[in-house]
Formats: C-alpha cells, sequence, structure tokens
C-alpha cells in the first residue's frame, strides 16, 4: 500500500457530510430507544411525562430517519480531523436539543434557555439544575433525567462506535475527540473492540451498583436512578436536598466506591479486570496521584470539621468530609450536607477539587489528575534547571519521558481552561453576582462538577441566571465535557479554510 501524507490529503478533500449526517442520525434513533424505557415507566406510574416523552420519541424518528438515510453508504475511509471535531461537537448538540425536549413541551421546564441547560447538564455530566422543586417532576421525566447522565457518562459517541461497524479512520477520528485525557491507551487493535470493552465495564459496573443500592434502603427506581448518575459521576439526584435526603451510611458507602470507579480511568480498569493484571492501576502515576489527593484531602478536612466543631463525631466527620471530597474531586456533585457552612478553608478545598478532578479516560470532567502531575513535575523540575542551568532534566510518566509536544499541549490547555472560566466569571458577576458566585459557577459548570459555592452552592440551584449566561454555561459545559479544543478549533477560520 503506498504512503499517504495525510495532512496534505486533508486539505485536498471535500468534506464528508454524509458521515457527519450518519452518525447524528444514528444518535437521535438511539436516543429513542432510552425515550421509550421512560415512556414505559410513565406507563407503569400513570404520572403526566407520557405525552411530552411520546412527542420526543416521533421527533427523533423525524430528525434522525432522514439524516440516517442521506448518509447511507457514506464513505468512512473519507474521513478526517474536521469531520471528528464536527461530528463529536454536532452529537452533543443535537442529543441536547432533542433531549430538552420533554421538560420543555412537558412545561416542566417552559424555559427554552432554561430546559437547553438542563439536558446539556446531563449529557454533559455535569449536574447542575435549574429546577427549583426536583420531586415535583414526573417520575418518568426524572428517570430521563438519570439516563441523560449515564449515556453522557460513558460518551454519546462511544454508544455508535460500539454498536456501529465504522470502517477505515471513522472510528478513530470521532473517539479520538469524544474521550478525555491526554493519551489514550489502545489496548486492543481496533477502537471499535476498545469501545464495546469500555460499554461493558461501564455497564457491569452500572448493574452492580443498582444491585447494591437497591440491597439497602432504595427502591428499584431509586436505586436505578441514582445508579445512573453515580457511575457517570454526574450527580443528578431525585431528590432537593440529594444525597443528604438519606439518612444511610451504607448508601453513602456505596455511593463513595462507585463515584471512584467513574472517575478512575477505564482502560486501568479493563487491565485489573479483564486482564487480570491489578498491579497495572496501582503502578499508573495518575492513578496514585488521583488517590493520594482524595486521602490526604478527605483526612485533613475531616481534622478541620471536628476541631472546628462543625461535628461533634469524627468518624461522622471523616465519612461526610470523604463522600463530599470523593464527589468534588470526581466532579459528581452529590451532596451530603451544605458546605457552604463549612468554613472559607473548605471553600477553598471544594474549588481546587473542582478545578483539579478525576482521572483522564474516566467519567470525569476538570483539567484531569494527569495534566495537574505534569504542570506540578515541571514546576519543580524548573527549580532544578534553575540551579543547574547546563542539566537536562526529563519529566517521566510511568517511567516514560514526557515529550515537550505533550507539555505544551498541556500548559495550552490549562490556559484555555483558565481564560474561559474568566470570562465566564465576568459575565456573571454583570448580573450582580459576588466574585465567589461567579468563580464557582464557572468553575462548576466547564468542570461539569455541578454545584458551586453560595448562591449556586449545594442546596441552590442555577435558576436566577439570566437567559445569556444560562446560554453561556451550557456552552462551558459543552467546551468542558470535549476538552475544550474540539469545539473551540471549530470557531478558527483555519478550520474551515482548505
Amino acid at each position: 500500500m503506498p504512503f499517504i501524507d495525510h495532512n496534505e490529503y486533508e486539505t485536498k478533500r471535500g468534506f464528508n457530510y454524509k458521515f457527519v449526517a450518519l452518525v447524528l442520525g444514528l444518535l437521535s434513533l438511539f436516543q429513542a430507544i432510552f425515550l421509550l424505557i421512560c415512556l414505559g415507566v410513565s406507563l407503569h406510574y400513570h404520572d403526566d411525562g407520557f405525552k411530552a416523552l411520546l412527542t420526543t420519541i416521533g421527533l427523533n424518528f423525524v430528525v434522525g430517519l432522514p439524516l440516517a438515510l442521506y448518509g447511507k453508504g457514506q464513505n468512512s475511509y473519507d474521513t478526517g480531523r474536521r469531520e471528528g471535531m464536527v461530528t463529536v461537537t454536532l452529537s452533543w448538540v443535537l442529543t441536547s436539543l432533542l433531549g430538552m425536549m420533554p421538560y420543555l413541551l412537558g412545561g416542566f421546564i417552559p424555559n427554552v434557555s432554561e430546559a437547553f441547560f438542563e439536558s446539556m447538564s446531563g449529557f454533559s455530566t455535569t449536574g447542575a439544575s435549574i429546577l427549583t422543586d426536583i420531586e415535583a417532576l414526573p417520575r418518568s421525566i426524572l428517570l430521563w433525567r438519570s439516563i441523560t447522565q449515564w449515556i453522557g457518562g460513558i460518551g454519546i459517541i462511544v454508544f455508535i462506535v460500539a454498536l456501529v461497524p465504522f470502517a477505515g479512520e471513522s472510528a478513530s477520528v470521532v473517539y479520538d475527540h469524544e474521550t478525555t485525557g491526554i493519551t489514550h491507551d489502545r489496548f486492543v487493535p481496533r477502537i471499535g473492540v476498545m469501545a464495546k470493552w469500555i460499554m461493558f465495564i461501564y455497564i457491569i459496573l452500572s448493574i452492580l451498583c443498582v444491585l447494591l443500592l437497591w440491597a439497602g434502603p432504595f427502591t428499584l427506581y431509586e436505586a436505578v436512578c441514582h445508579a445512573a448518575t453515580c457511575i457517570s459521576t454526574g450527580g443528578f439526584s431525585i431528590y432537593n436536598q440529594s444525597i443528604a435526603e438519606v439518612n444511610s451510611d451504607y448508601i453513602i458507602i456505596v455511593l463513595t466506591i462507585f463515584m471512584l470507579f467513574g472517575a478512575t480511568s477505564f482502560t486501568l480498569i479493563y487491565f485489573a479486570t479483564v486482564r487480570k493484571e491489578p498491579k497495572k492501576l496501582f503502578r499508573d502515576s495518575e492513578f496514585r496521584w488521583f488517590i493520594s489527593i482524595i486521602v490526604v484531602i478527605s483526612i485533613a478536612s475531616a481534622l478541620w470539621l471536628y476541631f472546628g466543631e462543625y461535628y461533634t463525631s469524627f468518624p461522622q466527620a471523616l465519612e461526610h468530609a470523604t463522600f463530599q471530597v470523593v464527589s468534588l474531586f470526581s466532579t459528581t456533585g452529590y451532596v451530603i450536607q451544605d458546605y457552604n457552612f463549612w468554613g472559607a478553608p473548605f471553600w477553598i478545598i471544594a474549588l481546587f477539587l473542582m478545578f483539579v478532578a478525576g482521572c483522564s479516560g474516566s467519567t470525569s470532567g476538570g483539567l484531569k489528575t494527569i495534566r495537574f502531575s505534569i504542570l506540578t513535575r515541571n514546576l519543580l523540575n524548573e527549580f532544578t534547571r534553575r540551579t543547574h542551568p547546563q542539566a537536562i532534566v526529563p519529566l517521566r510518566y510511568n517511567g516514560t519521558v514526557v515529550k515537550d509536544k505533550v507539555i505544551t499541549q498541556v500548559y495550552n490547555f490549562f490556559y484555555a481552561y483558565l481564560t474561559l472560566s474568566i470570562i465566564a466569571t465576568f459575565s456573571i458577576s454583570l448580573e450582580g453576582y459576588s466574585f465567589t458566585d461567579a468563580v464557582s459557577a464557572s468553575i462548576a459548570c466547564i468542570s461539569s462538577s455541578g454545584p458551586g459555592l453560595s448562591a449556586f452552592g449545594p442546596f441552590s440551584n442555577y435558576a436566577s441566571l439570566g437567559d445569556f449566561n444560562t446560554f453561556l454555561l451550557s456552552f462551558l459545559m459543552l467546551v468542558g465535557r470535549l476538552e475544550i479544543f474540539t469545539v473551540i478549533t471549530l470557531l478558527h477560520r483555519s478550520f474551515w479554510r482548505n
């Protein structure tokens, strides 16, 4: 086979619109399947969500069938980076637009900007909400709300790559722009096979979580809803007071364990379980950093809460501190207590945890622990370089030297992440919110954490925002979930130049 210069080929060929249409069409049809499940629940409970769900299913078919038929027979080999970025971005936008219809058509969230916010918050696994009374919604709609996070957790595109036999480069380009982190360990020969393994592990963990929650005080319905938002590190609850509504140490422990699973690289989980190589998990530098941060901050927070007399029992302080630290660091956003009252030191800890977040290749949002570790170690290496200017001080990750190109990409990501957060903070502050309100809301949304601090804190919501900032934070959720550059690159003129 002759050598092909993909960069030169990318500039000469036309844009593969049919490929994009096919993926969008299939996603719309797949979404209808999950809506049918919610429709069945609506019939079972005789609730008010039936008409809205039925109409939304019809809309999914109206949108999905023409797109799938138009894209049928497309040449998937004629697909490159541009199609990958456009496909992934439009997939999240389209699914969020269709996903908001049950809220909008049923009158549960009559405002378009707020309905889109709630839908994007679900699919991006952010967990921020504009609902003032969650428990007032029908059970079928609350289930749909939880399912949006379960779908978003595994990744919308992973469903398609796993279930549809893409050929050539197409599966790779959409998968690379969908998954999170700075590297992807392709542990099996084909992307489609990898996606199937990830989906299999995700489903098994979800089922285990359901069964364990159901074995406790939760009903099956409660177990399904919370398992869907736990393993996806999304954090939606069917209760107004989140997990604080549940007075059960057992439930707290189960949710903590599965939040940790969700925030761990699924590649590492694959090696530890399927390949039976658990040592690979604990040898991984990012995972060690991840666990170390959780242990240290959980103990420090528990000591602060106990000696600060926020709790009279140290075991309870440790349990609640660990749950909240894991919830924030995994970007799940479950709430066990109103940490607005835990003092300014914990506010700083909360912002740090939201900003950094879980492991690459997991369902978590945020900067990712691997990027934080690279930034930290490169900073420490700089002190050595200052002392010994002629010394060559390589930065290593899992025993391998990290290339300068990767370090540059990490710094660029960090700069973009910070810049977008500052822009959103400024915009929100124009509505009269305090600096704490604005900065916590922007970080909570771009990191997929959900609840912020103060006015947007644990037991509050985002309903008071104006339409512009509601859409802006929805955009921030999308950008954060797709690792910024996948979306922002589409706005650069060089992307559209041949």
